[in-house]
């Protein structure tokens, strides 16, 4: 199991999209270094349950002060 380190920013804005999005079910955190600087933190999920793709909705939460 891989271990995910987020920043309290980055908790308090994970817990602001589940409260604003209360239709969805699961969320996928996506981490990345494609910046070249620092780790890039991305949240999926799902807001339209007739959605054909993996995810619809895709929210940057990536913590800059961290860099």
């Amino acid at each position: 199991m891989n271990d995910i380190s987020l920043t309290r920013k980055q908790v308090l804005q994970l817990a602001e999209i589940a409260a604003k999005f209360t239709d969805a079910e699961w969320f996928t955190i996506e981490m990345s270094n494609v910046s070249g600087i620092g780790t890039n933190v991305t949240v999926k999920f799902d807001m339209f349950k007739d959605n054909r793709k993996d995810f619809d909705t895709t929210v940057d939460i990536t913590d800059l002060s961290t860099w």
